[in-house]
């Protein structure tokens, strides 16, 4: 009886951050978003400086159009 072997794989596909271009480590963790990845912190700090953006852009305004 033969004894198949298992595949070894080439090495991992580099992938670098979309954010610092900096390689992102195959034990490390990393976020994929539409197509781009990025490093957990790196992506921490993209979500929120768009939520700031959006935050200072939509303050409250009463019906007169004067902010409050």
């Amino acid at each position: 009886m033969k004894i198949e072997k298992a595949d070894v794989k080439p090495a991992e596909f580099r992938v670098w951050c979309n954010c610092c271009s900096i390689r992102i480590a195959p034990n490390e963790e990393q976020i994929a978003v539409d197509g781009k990845f990025y490093h957990k912190r790196c992506y921490s700090k993209t979500v929120s400086a768009v939520s700031k953006a959006k935050t200072k852009s939509s303050q409250a305004v009463d019906i007169r159009g004067r902010e409050r």
